[in-house]
């Protein structure tokens, strides 16, 4: 037991300390100067994280099949995720926007500017192989499925209009184009020419150090406000939902997969990371509950400082 006790402050030293240090000085320097948050996202968005993406799926050791079973295992558990917590939220009775608040943050964890640092203090570049794969998926379909959910609660607009919406956003995504461009140059094992090979690598380094700033950044400008008691079983809902369900969830769909250990570890670890930031900016610019989103992602930030380092002490058992 005191073993095991010391094993588990171990990661919380290791693991999760460096990511809220990064985090807490870019939360302290939003409060006392004020970056231009939308610059540094467009930043993260639109150089950063494709960089990381190439690189990484290009240099990736992960073989055809082991691609294919993170994407089966992203699909399934994604699907399984939103009924249940759709199901969840009617039971509640919550309102309509609660409900898309609600399977918009299960949906999508912060697997970007929080779970790649931590996958790489955990696993090293084999998590990271793994969760570049996540946040490819996870983005994609936060900017389609995640921007439809959010939309729809938007009064005034029609499906149709809903719908467009959520098609001009999936097509202005770096993203999808990244992986088409990193999937087919992995497949011709091309050489990438030695000037654009180091500059992504630059560029792909920065992503861990600036994303943490950022999303320490974003929290600084997130607001909490008292709730009414069904809001408040909401919130705890989503929570229990994000943080106790997901990684079990994710553990049994990979032992039903007979998938290979690392690729079990990283994938329970990647269902423990906490909601994401980009549904709640979504809720905000669609107004479909922005303070309770916004509260759900403050909240479940703090509360991965121990469940994250437990679904890590986990994995690392297996």
């Amino acid at each position: 037991m005191t073993s095991s006790f010391s094993l588990l402050l171990q990661i919380i030293y290791i693991v999760i300390a460096p990511i809220f240090l990064m985090m807490g000085v870019g939360f302290l320097v939003q409060k006392k100067l004020g970056f231009d948050l939308r610059s540094l996202t467009r930043l993260n968005f639109w150089i950063f994280v494709p960089a990381f993406l190439f690189v990484h799926i290009v240099e990736s050791k992960l073989s055809s099949r082991d691609l294919g079973l993170v994407l089966a295992h992203f699909s399934i558990c994604f699907v399984m995720l939103f009924a249940l917590t759709w199901q969840v939220a009617r039971v509640l009775d919550a309102s309509s926007g609660i409900q898309r608040a609600m399977t918009s943050a299960v949906l999508f964890p912060n697997g970007g500017n929080y779970g790649v640092p931590a996958a790489h203090l955990a696993f090293g570049a084999a998590g990271v192989s793994v969760q570049a794969m996540m946040v490819m998926l996870i983005n994609t379909t936060n900017f389609t499925i995640g921007l439809g959910l959010n939309a729809g609660g938007k009064t005034g607009e029609s499906k149709r209009d809903n719908v467009r919406h959520t098609a001009r956003a999936a097509l202005r995504l770096p993203m999808i184009y990244t992986l088409v461009v990193a999937l087919v140059w992995r497949a011709t094992a091309w050489p990438i020419p030695q000037p654009i090979n180091t500059s992504l690598h630059y560029l792909s380094d920065a992503l861990v150090p600036i994303a943490l700033v950022t999303l320490g950044a974003q929290l600084a400008t997130l607001k909490t406000f008292r709730f009414s008691r069904a809001k408040n079983i909401a919130m705890g809902t989503t929570l229990f939902l994000r943080h106790m369900v997901a990684p079990v969830l994710a553990y049994a769909l990979a032992v039903f997969l007979k998938m290979p250990t690392f690729l079990t570890q990283s994938l329970v670890v990647a269902a423990s990371f906490p909601c994401g930031v980009n549904p709640a900016l979504l809720a905000i610019e669609y107004n479909n509950e922005p303070e309770f989103a916004s509260a759900v992602v403050f909240y479940s930030t703090l509360l991965s400082i121990p469940t994250v380092a437990l679904a890590i002490f986990f994995a690392r058992g297996l």
